[in-house]
């Protein structure tokens, strides 16, 4: 997979891109980090491969509030736990 940032996305030709879109997959930067990744895809493959990114980005926010959870302490709590606090923001109406 290589790697280009947004200016120098910028600067090629789109025909430039699209000769070499089939290729491989690029990892677009924005001042170092990633931003984007371009991939070749079928035409054809168009609703399942979006269907794919779908799910990739459901799994990314369950695993980002399962982080977090662990990280604040509320993973570790029971059912219990977890249906008294509800109950007493329901009750205080928050």
């Amino acid at each position: 997979m290589s790697t280009i940032s947004i200016s120098e996305l910028k600067k090629k030709s789109a025909g430039a891109w699209l000769k070499s879109a089939g290729k491989h997959d690029l990892v677009i930067t924005s001042k170092g980090q990633p931003v984007a990744v371009l991939l070749p895809i079928a035409a054809a493959s168009i609703e399942s491969t979006r269907a794919l990114l779908r799910s990739i980005r459901a799994l990314q926010a369950q695993s980002a509030l399962q982080q977090a959870a662990a990280a604040n302490g509320t993973a570790k709590l029971s059912m219990s736990d977890i249906d008294a606090e509800i109950g007493f923001f329901r009750k205080v109406g928050v």
